[in-house]
Order: structure tokens, then sequence, then C-alpha cells
């Protein structure tokens, strides 16, 4: 694999920066490493291309001292169609100030707002370096501007911020040709970029003459993308034909304009995404002797049907031999199935977890994740993957309470030919190799075993491997998700697990609360899963106080395993008590005196009191003795009377958490006393 291409960024701006960074890493993934004048030094013996947000004259400080053999590309930009709904308000003659901080950006950008359909507004452009009268300014209704709030005179008090300009279209294929990489995911970037076209275009449209005149400037913009671009209507008739697709196709824009798709583009099968109303990605057909790549997309405004827009180009080899390694990818498993949005919930807790997730998947350090089992462990991984920069990489997972240990090593680490009885002619890539430039999630790590830890350890400090039976080292470059329920600080006390390998696991934490501390997600979680099974039931109100009350040890897989069966369970659409499973009727009645309880303390005041008495009692009692009053005054670390305590005992006793016996038997903790200290 060839390393990645270098791309050095000239902007005056930060913000800019950032935008084309972005956008960059977005389409590119991990084809291009990133460099930028702001951040120095750089060092520019390993540059492959400048990509510059002005001009060279601009940037002449910086770019004449350079090599002329680096290429040097001029961006072209344009606008986030989603923020350019702000202007669609403005009545027409608004006075809008445009604000750059270069004159020729600021009327580069009126012009593009106007070919966008914005001719209404009277836009005039700005930038500091201007001479205007502040009596002039003072005229001017709005101002515009893309990230530059800073700029806007103190003269315009409205102000529409569009936000930093991306890289257009023609722009992502002139890095794509220069460098020779590929673009994995222009075909989704590309139809996106249409589909906000005709969205604004379908706002700005009041008559069917103002629609065929967006639809005009659409072309225009349109003709500037190296991919065939064709819209089809409703009715089949084509409205959009770009001038690549001319080029791939050899057809006329005057012959295809106005024309039924079956005449002019049969070869395309249009009819497929016309009639399923489905989007069909990236087929490769023959079309006049030519490898097409092509992908049919519908254009659904609120739910209404306006036809679809045929996005196409011509296969070369290296795009043909990158989307079968992408096939096999997909087909060997090695990819996630969750993302952020697979996460049910609605409570504070589980926001902030999330919020705190996505903020970790954007580092490449090691995460290790803690919660207890059936918490969601390994959804938190894959949408951690999903949601970092190494997403479109391999994404691995290993059970190490699965795997025995004879088999870790040359799971892990793969072996060569020979290396033991019975290893596969050829040898074997390891797990570690098959998550190259991916994630590999090590679950249930608590349950490796010692000389597994020591190797996942030497991998992790020395980022390489070697086969079974090998002698030369595998570099790799993953990144590292484990989890466990386990407490790996007993274990380090115990001895079965490896403190510098905790230190080394531990770099980013991150801890799932169990079910029980975040109640507010259960009924969320239980919508869910009747709504997959297309089932709708209602429960009791004594139904309902059982599952708040229950501690649900086994979490959301439990919960999950309790809905299936009460679907199955319930007469109708109505479930009661009834119906639980038979384990959960054994700890109902507890369960339910428990909560009981907890509310009678609560209305009783001082819950803090009750609990240091619980406490006192759990550590100092067995199943046959107790302790007297007198000791327990003793041993509770609080200021409290004879008749205090007295009085705090009576209150435990009625709730059934203690039992105080006569003479020397003294006052013993209860189960339901034992449960209801685990709550408080």
């Amino acid at each position: 694999m060839s390393s990645a291409k270098v791309i050095l960024i000239l902007t005056k701006e930060v913000s800019v920066y950032e935008t084309f960074r972005d956008k960059l890493q977005d389409i590119f993934g991990l084809d291009v490493q990133i460099r930028s004048n702001l951040y120095p030094p750089v060092n520019m013996y390993e540059v492959d291309l400048i990509l510059s947000s002005g001009s060279k004259e601009i940037f002449r400080d910086v770019v004449e001292p350079l090599d002329k053999r680096i290429p040097f590309i001029q961006a072209n930009r344009s606008i986030d169609f989603n923020k350019l709904e702000k202007l669609l308000d403005l009545p027409a003659n608004t006075k809008c100030l445009l604000v750059s901080n270069e004159t020729g950006i600021a009327k580069d950008s009126v012009l593009l707002l106007k070919r966008f359909g914005f001719e209404h507004l009277e836009i005039v452009p700005y930038s500091p370096e201007m001479e205007v009268n502040v009596s002039e300014l003072k005229r001017f209704d709005v101002a515009i501007t893309h990230g530059l709030v800073g700029l806007v005179p103190a003269e315009v008090k409205k102000i529409f911020d569009l936000g930093d300009r991306s890289l257009d279209l023609s722009t992502i294929f002139e890095i794509s040709n220069v460098l020779m990489v590929s673009l994995d995911k222009m075909h989704l970037f590309t139809s996106n970029y249409f589909r906000n076209f005709i969205r604004i275009g379908k706002k700005l449209s009041n008559s069917i003459q103002r629609e065929k005149y967006i639809n005009k400037k659409l072309e225009i913009v349109l003709d500037a993308a190296h991919e065939g671009i064709i819209w089809v209507d409703q009715e089949g008739i084509i409205t959009v034909f770009n001038e690549e697709a001319t080029n791939i196709l050899g057809i006329n824009y005057d012959n295809a304009i106005g024309k039924h798709y079956t005449e002019i583009v049969r070869d395309l099968h249009i009819d497929e995404v016309m009639n399923n109303k489905k989007e069909i990605p990236r087929q490769i057909i023959q079309v006049q002797g030519l490898q097409i790549l092509i992908t049919k997309t519908p254009i659904l405004l609120d739910d209404v049907f306006f036809g679809a827009v045929i996005t196409f180009q011509d296969v070369s080899h290296v795009q043909r031999m990158e989307q079968e390694i992408r096939k096999k990818k997909t087909e060997s498993g090695l990819t996630t199935k969750y993302t952020f949005n697979s996460i049910i919930g609605k409570s504070a807790m589980i926001e902030q977890i999330k919020t705190i997730a996505k903020k970790l998947a954007k580092s490449d350090h090691t995460i290790l994740i803690t919660g207890e089992s059936g918490t969601g462990k390994e959804i938190f991984a894959q949408a951690i993957h999903d949601y970092s920069s190494r997403k479109i990489g391999p994404f691995v997972a290993v059970n190490f309470a699965g795997i025995t240990q004879s088999l870790a090593e040359s799971e892990l680490f793969g072996y060569e030919e020979g290396a033991f009885t019975g290893a596969r002619r050829g040898g074997n890539v390891g797990l570690f190799e098959l998550a190259q430039n991916g994630t590999i999630f090590l679950d249930e790590i608590g349950d490796a075993p010692l000389n597994i830890q020591a190797a996942i350890l030497r991998v992790l400090q020395e980022k390489q491997v070697m086969r079974v039976g090998g002698s030369k080292v595998i570099p790799v470059n993953v990144r590292v998700i484990a989890a466990t329920n386990k407490n790996l600080n007993q274990m380090i006390k115990e001895g079965s697990f490896r403190e510098d390998l905790f230190y080394r696991l531990n770099q980013l934490p991150l801890e799932i609360l169990p079910l029980r501390q975040r109640k507010a997600d259960i009924q969320c979680l239980i919508n869910h899963f009747l709504k997959e099974k297309g089932i709708k039931m209602r429960f009791t109100v004594e139904l309902i106080e059982f599952i708040e009350e229950y501690s649900w040890p086994g979490n959301i897989r439990e919960l999950e395993a309790f809905i299936n069966y009460l679907t199955l369970a319930a007469d109708g659409v109505q479930a009661g008590l009834n119906h639980l499973p038979p384990n959960m009727k054994r700890n109902n009645s507890t369960e339910h005196q428990v909560g009981h309880t907890l509310r009678y303390l609560v209305s009783q005041g001082e819950t803090d009191v009750y609990k240091k008495i619980l406490e006192v009692l759990a550590f100092h009692t067995d199943q046959t003795f107790g302790i007297g009053r007198g000791l327990i005054k003793n041993l509770v670390d609080i200021e409290i009377s004879e008749s205090q305590l007295r009085t705090k005992l009576n209150v435990l006793r009625r709730g059934r958490c203690i039992s105080i016996g006569t003479k020397k038997q003294g006052t013993r903790l209860t189960e339901i006393g034992s449960k209801v200290l685990e709550k408080l």
C-alpha cells in the first residue's frame, strides 16, 4: 500500500483551513495528510500538492520560494446549501452587504449567489480594504458573510453567517487527478450536492417559469462536475444533462433535453429507480463498450417523488480494483452495524456518555470501555469506529471470553505455514493485520490470559506484530478499543491482570452506566423493541411499577429478553404481572417491598442517617446474631441521641429493613434491608 499524499493548505483564516481539511478528510480519508501554512513548520520535501484559498499573488511570500515541481491548485469554492435557506425569507430588493476579507473573494461570492438564483436581492461586495462612507453602510439591511462576522461593519445590525465556503466538485476532482487517489465516497457527495440544489431550487421557485430558470442555473454549475449527471422528472423527461454526460455517452445536450429517457439512454436502465423509487448505488454496467460506474437516486421532497438523479463515470483500472477490495471487506464481515443513532435513550446520563464517546472517537488513542454485562459496550465500540477518521477501514472484533488460550495467539497475530500441526497451508493473517488502518475491538479483555496480555502490550508499544512461527515483524496501524465488565483494578491486586497493560488501555476511559442508574431510558428501549417486532402492547399499572422498581441486573440484554417473553406470553395486547417470566415472579414481591420501603424512608427524611445505620448492621451482623443498640450508637459516625436512634430503628423495622430480637439477639439486617442499602 502506498503512503498517504501530503497536501499543504494555504489560507489566511484558521476556520477556512479547518473547512478545507474536514472536507478533504471526509472524501479521501487516510489517503491524504494535511499541512497548513498557519501551523509551521512544514517540511516542503514531503508536500505533494499545494491547495490555496487564493491566488499565487496573495500567497507570494509562501509560494515563490517553493520548488516549482509541486503542483498548485487554487480552490474553487461553493456554499453550504443548508445555510442558504437563511436567505430565502428575505423580501425582494433587500439591500445586502456581502462581507469578505478580500475584494476579489467578495465579488466572486456575490456572483455565485446570483448564479444560485438570489437575483431578487440587492447584493453588494465589501471588504475592509474598500473605502466606503459610513452613511453608505447604514443603508444596508443585512450583512452576509462566510465565517467573518468580525469584519462586518458596526453600522449593519443584522448578520447572516453562511459559514466558510467549502471545496466544490471541480476542485475535488482536480485533486483526485493530480494525486491519483480514489474518490471512494464521491457518488454520495455528488448526490447530496445535487439533492440540496434541487431543494433550494424548489423553495426559490414560485412559478413554472421560475423553476425552469433555476434548472438552467443548475445545469451551468453541474457542467463543472467530472461526473456524468442526468436528472429525469417524475414523467421520465430528461431535464438536466451535463457536459460530462455528453462526453461519456457521446449524446448531444440538445438531443437529450425534453426527451423521454427510454428514447435517449435506454442502456442506463433508469426504469429501475423510477419504478422502485429506491436508490440503486454503484452498479457497474456496459454502455457502448465502456464500463460505467452508475448510481441512481430517487428525488423525494416531503415524500413526493420528483424524479431521479443519475450519476455515473467511466471506471478506471484503479477504481475497479478498489471496488473489489471493498466488496471483499464487506463479505468478510469486517464492517460495523451500529452508529451513535443506534444507541437508544433520552436520559441526561446516556446523552452525556454519547457526547464523551464522540469526542474520544476523534482521537487515535486507545479506549477502555467499562460497564456491566448487557450495557451495550460493543455497540458503543462500533459507533466510535463509525464516527472516527478510520470509519472507511475495517472493524475487527475478538471476544476473549470465547477464545481458548492455545488459539488466542495465532488468532490475534496470525501464523506462518508449518508453525504447528494443522496450520493452514500458506499461513494465516492475524486479526491485528486484518484491522490494518481500522479498529480492533478487544472485548472481555479481562478474560485474556496473562501471556496474551503481555503480547498485546508489545503490540501497543511497538505497533508491530510477529506471526507465530515467523521471523519478521509486520507494522500495524490500528486503533484499539477494549471493553470489560470486570474490576481490572481488583484483578491487578490479585495478579490476574497486568498493571502496565491496564494503563496502556485506559488512556481514554469510557464508563457505560447500568440500566438501573438511567431508568429514564427504559421506556424508550421498550418502545424500540416493540417497534422492531411491529407489536403494540399496553402494560398494566402494576407491571409498570414493577419495571420501574426492578434492578435489571442483566441490563439492556435482560430487558430485551423480557420484552421478547412478554410478547409471546401475554394474551392479546395487554401484559400484566401474571405474564412475568418465572425468575422475575420470584423476585417480584421482594422488589415491590424494596420500592415501597425506599419511598417510605424518603418520606421520613434524613435518608443519609438510615444509610449509615444499615451500613453498620451490614458490616457487623450475620444471619444468626445481631448487635445491640448501644454498639450501633458507638459505631455510627454521626451525633445521635439514644431516643433518636430508637426512633430511627423503629422506622427501619416498620420498613422491614431490620429485625430487632429479644434480650441478647440484638438487631439484624434483613434481605430487604440489604437491597434497600444497595439502592441508597
